[in-house]
């Protein structure tokens, strides 16, 4: 059997644990504790939403509690509350190998032609159902998909999953995660009983930063997870890119009393020539993305302000995504876009 680790899986970040090896989930005790308790009172839903941000630990709470179901079929046998030291030794191995028959992981498939992960969940995915619970069930007679995630689903696979849900095999549970639950079909959100899964606090994010055994100082960690949103998958990247020393330039420029001076543009420049370099997309991207949610941040912690110094903050905001997205669209010069972010950031921190 050929490990997980040797398989390509959609989303993983290279060198980091994937979730079927995590051994307990950080900060989703209380979700958690709502399937276990469902479960163990008889009452379980044959379909549960899991919805959160990206990058919190979905999946691997789904991992836990279907290596718990899995291990542990007997309903009467283990009321009380959820204890991943509970889990089965070989259930967990089996499902580190990809080889337990009683769990289908559905994701993005990976393309053999292209090298590359399919950008959608397709329907040939989600058909794979069909063989799944047509097979005889093990022990305990549990089977379990995983739906990673839904909202990478195309139109087909969307279909395709509803026909499954309204008409469910027995004894099976469908745990479908969601980043956005909004933007899925009504049909399907109105089959899954929902559960929201809350982003993580910093300290729990330095937990599973240390937990992951990620390579940085605890200085780094911290800033990591002060910007993180909750998000592990943010944090690792923040980390692993070149982001939290070019947002500490930016922080650095921004809490001065006044900007925009001769030496002020010499360290806009060496950010914008160090974000718009080749290989650095993904750190280009997340740069915008930390810049407008600390506009963001401005906004409401001085909504108090008059209506036209909000709006100021505003409009910088809306022309900071419109300039991103006109420079992913048309493959203009992403040092521009930076160059004029901080100028526009300049006139509202004067005009304040």
């Amino acid at each position: 059997m050929i490990d997980l680790q040797d398989r390509p899986i959609a989303d993983r970040i290279e060198g980091v644990p994937i979730p079927q090896e995590s051994r307990n989930t950080i900060g989703h005790d209380d979700a958690l504790q709502v399937l276990f308790d469902s479960f163990h009172s008889g009452r379980m839903h044959h379909a549960w939403l899991l919805n959160g941000p990206r990058g919190i630990g979905k999946a691997t709470a789904a991992i836990q509690f279907s290596k718990y179901l899995l291990g542990n079929p007997d309903r009467d046998a283990g009321a009380g509350s959820f204890d991943a030291s509970r889990i089965d030794e070989a259930v967990h191995g089996q499902v580190v190998q990809g080889a337990h028959p009683g769990l289908l992981h559905l994701t993005r498939p990976w393309d053999e032609k292209t090298k590359r992960f399919k950008t959608k969940l397709s329907i040939e995915e989600v058909r794979r159902t069909s063989a799944f619970y047509g097979m005889t069930a093990g022990a305990g007679g549990w089977r379990i998909t995983i739906v990673d995630a839904a909202n990478d689903m195309n139109a087909s696979a969307a279909n395709a999953l509803l026909k499954i849900l309204e008409e469910p095999p027995k004894r099976s549970l469908f745990l479908v995660l969601s980043h956005s639950a909004g933007s899925l079909l009504s049909t399907i959100r109105s089959r899954c009983q929902r559960l929201n899964l809350n982003p993580l606090s910093e300290e729990q994010v330095v937990a599973v930063l240390n937990q992951l055994e990620i390579q940085a100082s605890d200085a780094d960690k911290l800033n990591a997870a002060r910007l993180s949103e909750g998000s592990v998958r943010r944090a690792i990247q923040l980390i692993e890119g070149t982001i939290l020393k070019e947002f500490s330039l930016f922080e650095g420029l921004m809490a001065q009393p006044a900007q925009g001076r001769p030496a002020d543009w010499l360290v806009v420049h060496k950010i914008a020539d160090t974000l718009s370099r080749r290989g650095q997309e993904d750190s280009y991207h997340m740069f915008l993305e930390l810049v407008t949610a600390w506009i963001g941040q401005q906004v409401r912690q001085n909504s108090t302000e008059a209506i036209s110094q909000l709006a100021g903050w505003a409009d910088v905001w809306d022309k900071a995504i419109q300039s991103s997205a006109q420079a992913d669209a048309f493959n203009l010069d992403k040092k521009q876009v930076i160059l004029s972010l901080f100028g526009n950031l300049f006139e509202r921190k004067m005009q304040a």
